[in-house]
């Protein structure tokens, strides 16, 4: 992506951002954008935002295909971009001896510049060719010979950082650290969990209803207990009570849509057994009072089982999807358990805790650089038909100093996107088998695609690269703002982009793509588990820039070598196939055969993978992965 010039002026400091990127205000306000002044020796400049022209328009390449995963208007994808603004912006000065400001320089002056927050605008309130806007009264201390640039896009607000879940949703959110400080080792950029504190009352509340439906038995004082069926033939009376008993009790996945869908078929089974033992009629009564206790449940004409509130709608009520909820049954015990924290289950499938699904990144940029100075003003130049590179060639100091006689400032490279974004696009196989080996038809609109989860998310530090402890927490974004109608079909689903942050060279990253059974039937998936009519599923992808596989990876023909899943300023595009898993497939085990009920840890080194994957970055890696 092609990142743009920041200027400063007594005279003019002037940002050129990508159209797609930021917006400026407009230029009827700008008596009052006075900024933060420092104290000390400086020199007072105005500041002036210029913001690239779209792709085929611009004089100075600025590219226009970056947006967000959300709608058009949020992504400034629009045919004639739209801003969004930008707005927390800092500028930190620096006098440094290298070539960019490094982790163990020192600020000048006690605070950053910070500049007035700007609001969403068209063209119309920019220069034609410049695009710039300017704020009065920029105190920049002498001195300084670089600096670094910090800016988000604005959420729904400007100055206002999303706050609302919905919000955070939709703009994405990450908590900036250190940016006062006087050292760049205290900055940070971290995802926000969204459910730091997950709450267990449905959770809990659900375990319990399960538990007392395990341990049903008979009436009586030698009441027999359900767990007490033995298995007495292949068809005997024994056997069904039996089999359901070692289904029910081996359940794993805990959403309240995943308990309704199993419990309701519990007793559609009890309710078909007949012509039973006095015993085993008695221990199905007892299941049947159990499952339609008041607390939890009634069953209506046509045994049809309504769940009352107080076991609806988990973990939705941590904003979480119904596959980071699951349940453990403790045979010693004789209870179940929900989980928050991270566990194991009993086919070894890893789950992540709640607490480590994070929303998406929000749009910052950044930018490290030395600067031009002028003696001379520049506000003369940013007028209409004066092009970027016009403006550019007027500075006479090259990888200069601020002086008190300094009165234009540029800064020399250009500002870029400190995060990524994923592409990502979901096709179905013309024909589609499950674990068992049968076919599985979706219905004519698909599989309808819920939501798209990231794995392997760190913390980055104050250049947006991604902190390299060994054991810093790793984070798995949930997006769920994914295009309405959205659904893996056989020529592609409409596409969905997700914000993300740097990733370390060589990492291979799984993700995940929840999808939702609307095929009237179950189906087996991974280790057989069966996969509910109307419930959700799970398929995962891994994106591994260091396949050596003929074809995997394809580096872009007009970079250098590439080594990371996700990159500052990159677009990464995943081309998802959920793969046939065909008679030719040794036990089904791709394609819906590797769906999962659950989401499984995203760090788990061994997972079922059921997709293939073509991956290509914008100016970036292309991947062509079968799974």
């Amino acid at each position: 992506m092609k990142k743009n010039f920041l200027f400063l002026g007594m005279g003019a400091m002037a940002l050129a951002t990508p159209l797609f990127l930021s917006s400026c205000s407009s230029s009827d306000d700008a008596p009052n954008d006075t900024p933060v002044p420092y104290t000390g020796e400086t020199v007072k400049t105005s500041f002036t935002l210029s913001v690239g022209l779209p792709k085929g328009n611009s004089t100075n390449g600025a590219k226009s295909n970056f947006g967000t995963r959300m709608s058009e208007d949020i992504t400034q994808a629009q045919g004639t971009p739209v801003f969004r603004g930008i707005d927390n912006i800092s500028l930190i000065p620096f006098a440094i001896k290298g070539n960019n400001v490094s982790s163990t320089d020192t600020r000048e002056g006690d605070q950053n510049i910070t500049l007035p927050n700007t609001t969403p605008n068209s063209l119309t309130n920019l220069t034609n060719t410049g695009n710039a806007h300017v704020y009065n009264d920029v105190s920049v201390p002498v001195g300084t010979n670089a600096f670094l640039f910090y800016g988000k896009a604005v959420d729904a607000n400007a100055g206002t950082n999303a706050s609302t879940t919905d919000d955070m949703f939709k703009y994405g959110t990450l908590t900036a650290d250190g940016l006062s400080e006087a050292t760049l080792s205290a900055v940070s950029f971290t995802p926000v969990a969204i459910a730091a504190k997950p709450s267990t009352t449905k959770g809990e509340a659900i375990a319990t209803y399960l538990t007392s439906i395990a341990n049903a038995k008979a009436s009586g004082d030698n009441g027999k207990a359900w767990s007490d069926v033995k298995e007495d033939g292949t068809s005997g009376q024994g056997k069904a009570l039996a089999t359901l008993y070692k289904n029910f009790t081996s359940m794993t996945a805990g959403s309240s849509k995943n308990i309704q869908l199993a419990v309701q078929d519990l007793y559609t089974s009890l309710v078909g057994l007949k012509d039973q033992t006095t015993d085993n009629q008695g221990i199905i009564d007892a299941i049947k009072t159990a499952i339609t206790n008041a607390t939890y449940a009634s069953a209506s004409t046509g045994d049809k089982l309504t769940f009352t509130d107080a076991i609806s709608g988990y973990p939705e009520d941590n904003n979480l999807p119904d596959g980071a909820a699951t349940v453990t049954w403790d045979n010693a015990n004789k209870k179940f358990s929900a989980n928050t924290a991270k566990s194991v289950l009993d086919d070894g499938t890893s789950i992540a805790a709640m607490n480590s699904y994070v929303y998406p990144a929000n749009l910052w940029y950044f930018v490290n650089t030395k600067i031009n100075t002028d003696d001379a003003e520049r506000n003369g130049d940013y007028v209409d038909n004066n092009s970027w590179e016009t403006i550019l060639g007027k500075y006479a100091n090259k990888d200069a100093t601020v002086q008190t006689s300094t009165r234009s400032i540029a800064l020399k490279n250009q500002i870029q996107y400190a995060v990524g974004r994923l592409d990502t696009k979901v096709t179905l196989a013309s024909t589609l088998y499950d674990h068992t080996g049968a076919t599985v038809t979706p219905n004519n609109a698909g599989f309808p695609i819920k939501s798209v989860l990231v794995g392997g998310q760190k913390a980055v530090d104050w250049e947006f690269v991604p902190v390299s402890a060994n054991d810093a927490p790793q984070y798995t974004i949930y997006d769920k703002d994914v295009p309405t109608g959205m659904a893996a079909i056989s020529n592609g689903s409409t596409v969905n982009h997700t914000l993300v942050l740097e990733t370390a060279e060589n990492q291979a990253v799984y993700m995940v793509v929840e999808l939702e059974n609307n095929t009237g039937k179950d189906f087996a998936g991974h280790n057989g588990d069966i996969i509910k009519n109307g419930a959700n599923f799970y398929m995962v992808a891994k994106l591994d820039p260091k396949s050596t596989t003929d074809g995997e990876v394809k580096q872009p023909e007009t970079s250098t070598s590439l080594t990371k899943v996700f990159q500052q300023d990159y677009v990464t595009t995943a081309n998802l196939t959920i793969l046939e898993n065909g008679s030719d497939v040794a036990n089904h085990d791709k394609g819906l055969g590797a769906a999962y009920n659950v989401i499984p840890d995203l760090r788990t080194p061994a997972l079922s993978i059921g997709l293939s994957v073509d991956l290509n970055w914008q100016t970036g890696l292309t991947f062509n992965i079968g799974m």
